[in-house]
């Protein structure tokens, strides 16, 4: 099938994002150069409405988000959706109010940012079982929010690149259908990230991370109904268009657009 949406970029507005030619008018410029209709614009957002926000998420609110829309160009060729990626930090601590979530195309929720250690990642957990553990018991989490349109990079373990074999080893295939099919049956799309395929990230190999570690939890997602979405997670203008390296591992899975979730069609 043919990769044409990318629906988690982020602009200069997100506080991770260095590149000041990450700008609304460029990026969708690029978006077209590269045959890509759909653009989401998915920016880091904390709602102050939400108690317990962290220093590097207090000015990202929803009204600094906002700011992407009067940044936007004239005309564009490339469809637009204005969402936001928030948080999500585990017993209900999330960074998104249902209002605020309710005004926006879409939300991506991440239940996996395990690199903002003591904010996401509790203190003294580092084995990749307990972790793998942790991250099924905060996808069911998300799930039930009834927040997010999609998960952020699911199951990707952020911080730990080099344990990636062993902490999706460590989750069983009854684990991750359980979890997937609660995803399928609240109509959560799964995305599918270049983040997931270290090929896609570095020439080099990466060891303790292969190609082929995500393929198991997307089959599995595929066998339990789910819907997906693709995204680069770019945070720079020169990553629009390398969601569309996806391809060949889109194409072992056997997708279609008939497995494409509604929003992202």
């Amino acid at each position: 099938m043919q990769i044409d949406h990318d629906v988690h970029v982020h602009t200069f507005l997100s506080a991770c994002c260095h590149d000041p030619e990450a700008v609304p008018e460029r990026i969708l410029a690029r978006a077209a150069e590269f045959g890509l209709r759909l653009i989401g614009f998915a920016d880091h957002l904390w709602d102050p409405a939400c108690p317990g926000f962290s220093g590097w998420y207090a000015p990202q609110t929803p009204d600094h988000v906002a700011q992407v829309r009067a940044q936007m160009p004239a005309q564009t060729a490339v469809r637009v959706l204005f969402g936001a990626e928030s948080e999500y930090c585990g017993g209900g601590k999330v960074g998104i109010s249902r209002a605020t979530a309710e005004a926006l195309d879409f939300v991506l929720l991440p239940m996996s940012h395990l690199h903002m250690k003591g904010f996401v990642m509790p203190p003294g957990l580092d084995d990749p079982a307990g972790i793998g553990a942790l991250m099924v018991q905060r996808f069911r989490e998300v799930v039930a929010l009834g927040l997010a349109t999609g998960i952020a990079h699911p199951f990707l373990p952020c911080g730990y690149p080099t344990q990636t074999d062993a902490i999706i080893g460590s989750i069983s295939d009854g684990q991750f259908r359980e979890c997937f099919t609660a995803a399928a049956q609240a109509g959560v799309s799964i995305e599918i990230t270049t983040g997931f395929f270290p090929s896609l990230r570095s020439e080099e190999p990466l060891p303790g991370w292969q190609d082929s570690t995500f393929l198991r939890p997307l089959a599995l997602a595929k066998e339990s109904g789910c819907q997906f979405h693709f995204a680069s997670d770019a945070h720079t203008l020169a990553g629009i268009g390398s969601v569309q390296r996806l391809a060949p591992f889109v194409a072992d899975l056997g997708l279609d657009e008939g497995h494409i979730h509604p929003r992202f069609r």
